[in-house]
């Protein structure tokens, strides 16, 4: 199962880290590397 996040992104490339998300194997730029990842990825204690 997959999930899009939403954030609020400065920059939108990736640079200021502003949209990142805790996933289990770190930190994850949703501009970037999303917005869609793996439900079970995602840290959800964290949002």
């Amino acid at each position: 199962t997959q999930v899009s996040l939403e954030m609020r992104m400065a920059c939108g490339f990736g640079v200021c880290y502003g949209c990142s998300v805790k996933t289990v194997s770190g930190n994850k730029r949703v501009c970037c590397e999303g917005p869609v990842f793996s439900m079970q990825e995602v840290d959800w204690h964290d949002l």
